[in-house]
């Protein structure tokens, strides 16, 4: 169905973020006292989402930033708008009035539809600008009381009026971090589910990208999709980012090193443990052959060029971690204690300020995939990475305001029980240099003289 011409229009207009196209919920009422249909423009073109909603019905959508839907109002029987109008010629189009909703950026979105098709938007910001604005007026009351009552001097009023604010914006900030930490409760005890059922689907694909585009380097198009895109947490994979000589050659300087992988023993340390079961060695990037084309170096300065692109950190190649070549080898379905990575963080992801010298972000590239097991899992984001030969996972976990990501990037390796996993991994820090690299530092990212000196 084409876009008729339109003589009365309401417009919402709200700026796409980041030029990424982002899933919102949004819930729709009619509070217009008529009928009307509800239309998602596509182009020039409409598609019906419901013909008759009536007065007083709501309708939940899942839709996305800046889609745009069209809502008629359909008059009653007698041919009657809801604005007294009587419509001459129902039969070529019986339609009303007409009004445009467009999906903003904030969650949580309930879209009124009002007497005279105004358009009223409910969301997590108007919510917020509701809350402040009564916190305020509440206080100016009050100061405004004691002014009239003799209590408070002009000097004092400023101190007044802060001292009513900050206990009750801290209350209502208490009462926000207890709403998030009971969410948060939730998403990990379903994330526990998810990851084991996830693994166990080896027919399950990569999640389905929330959007997708292309990064160009040095003349090449890398294929990339966006599967989280938060400030604090980001999840991307990029197509043919590693080659099979690059492989080749990370393979081949690992091997006389490799050895059983360890993780942080909480103490400052390493150890082994069950809930890591691979093999790994350290590959020093030969940045001095870099100029020749040396295949560890040429796929290192893409890694860092990507990373650096996608989060605006900066990172430098100075004092940073070994690239890691890690290998996991599947021994068949019965094996009872198969090759794999239990859920963890590559760094600190407890929401808190960032300690200096810690990883901020990851890039895992697949150069061998198993037959079967081996996903990636972020199990608290449900987002699920098969390995495909070539392609990189990257993900990051430092947010603009200098605190961590709260879990949203713990991730796991799925059990690996036929073929071989084989991956490239590099963890990349902030606040290392060539004066303090990142072997400096302990598990607990402490200098390592000031920790035996504590």
């Amino acid at each position: 169905m084409k876009i008729p011409s339109l003589t009365s229009a309401i417009f919402i207009f709200l700026p796409l973020v980041d030029g990424n196209t982002l899933q919102r919920h949004i819930e729709i009422k009619n509070e217009s006292g008529s009928r009307v249909e509800l239309y998602w423009i596509n182009g020039d073109e409409l598609a019906i989402q419901n013909p008759n909603m009536v007065n007083g019905q709501s309708m939940a959508l899942n839709s996305y930033v800046n889609h745009t839907f069209m809502v008629r109002e359909i008059p009653n029987a007698q041919g009657t708008c809801n604005d007294g109008s009587k419509y001459a010629t129902p039969s070529i189009s019986p339609v009303c009035r007409t009004a445009f909703i467009t999906v903003n950026n904030h969650d949580d979105q309930v879209i009124h539809i009002l007497q005279d098709m105004d358009i009223e938007v409910e969301d997590s910001s108007t919510i917020a600008e509701e809350v402040t604005s009564s916190i305020i007026s509440t206080c100016e009351d009050r100061v405004r009381h004691d002014i009239e009552a003799g209590n408070v001097v002009k000097d004092e009023v400023i101190d007044a009026f802060s001292s009513c604010v900050h206990p009750l914006l801290a209350r209502q900030i208490e009462k926000s971090n207890e709403e998030i930490k009971d969410q948060s409760d939730i998403r990990m005890n379903i994330g526990e589910q998810w990851e084991e059922y996830t693994c166990a689907d080896f027919e399950l694909p990569t999640t389905s990208p929330k959007s997708m585009h292309t990064w160009n380097y040095r003349g090449k198009q890398h294929e990339v999709g966006v599967l989280l895109d938060r400030d604090e947490a980001k999840i991307h994979f990029i197509k043919n980012f590693i080659t099979p000589e690059e492989c080749s050659a990370i393979e081949a300087a690992a091997a006389p090193t490799l050895h059983k992988a360890t993780v942080a023993d909480g103490s400052g340390g390493s150890q082994l443990q069950k809930s890591r079961k691979a093999m790994q060695a350290g590959v020093q990037v030969p940045w001095d052959r870099e100029a020749d084309g040396d295949p560890i170096a040429s796929v290192s300065r893409k890694l860092y060029a990507y990373i650096n692109e996608a989060t605006g950190y900066n990172i430098q190649t100075d004092g940073q971690e070994d690239l890691m070549s890690i290998q996991y080898f599947g021994r068949g379905l019965t094996d009872p204690e198969p090759d794999r990575y239990m859920p963890h963080c590559d760094g600190q992801c407890d929401g808190q300020k960032f300690q200096d010298a810690g990883r901020v972000a990851t890039m895992v590239m697949y150069c061998k995939a198993p037959l079967k097991g081996g996903a990636t899992n972020f199990r608290n984001v449900g987002v699920h990475v098969v390995p495909e030969v070539g392609t990189a996972a990257f993900f990051s976990y430092l947010g603009s305001d200098g605190r961590t990501d709260n879990r949203l990037t713990e991730h796991s390796c799925c059990p690996v029980l036929e073929g071989e996993k084989k991956i490239a991994v590099q963890w990349l820090r902030l606040g290392v240099d060539n004066e303090n690299p990142w072997n400096s530092f302990n598990t607990l990212n402490v200098k390592h003289g000031l920790a035996e000196s504590m």
